[in-house]
């Protein structure tokens, strides 16, 4: 009966002993492994667009500069959109993104006010600029 005793108690000790190392072991392993972090997880394609002027006259030229990032390949389409009445209408222009994931794109808008613009490139839009047309 003593030796049962000693035989149950071993292993529950041996039990014990063996869970509080894996216990132990798995919170350090836990731990070791890196946290994502922004810089570590995929970033989503984006592209920037800056016009140049601001203002001009009915008919004269805008020149629009940017950049992309993240997945978007060199040669890739790039258009130039103007809203009109709420929606996106893509103007004919054939640009592409080249070297240094960078594109240039002109137009002449005729219509005066306050028009705005942004570039597509495949799914991925800019943040809209904005025109000012005498």
């Amino acid at each position: 009966m003593i030796t049962t005793f000693r035989r149950r108690s071993a292993r529950a000790l041996a039990v014990y002993a063996l869970s509080a190392a894996l216990v132990a072991g798995g919170s350090t392993a836990a731990s070791a492994a890196p946290t994502p972090t922004p810089s570590m997880t995929h970033r989503a394609a984006s592209v920037t667009v800056h016009a140049s002027p601001t203002t001009v006259k009915a008919g004269q030229q805008v020149r629009f500069t940017g950049r992309t990032a993240a997945g978007i390949r060199i040669g890739a389409s790039v258009r130039l959109q103007h809203e009109t009445n709420g929606k996106w209408t893509t103007l004919k222009t054939n640009p592409t993104v080249k070297e240094g994931n960078s594109y240039a794109l002109t137009t002449r808008p005729t219509t005066k006010g306050t028009q705005h613009y942004r570039v597509m490139v495949g799914k991925t839009h800019s943040s809209t600029v904005t025109v000012t047309v005498q």
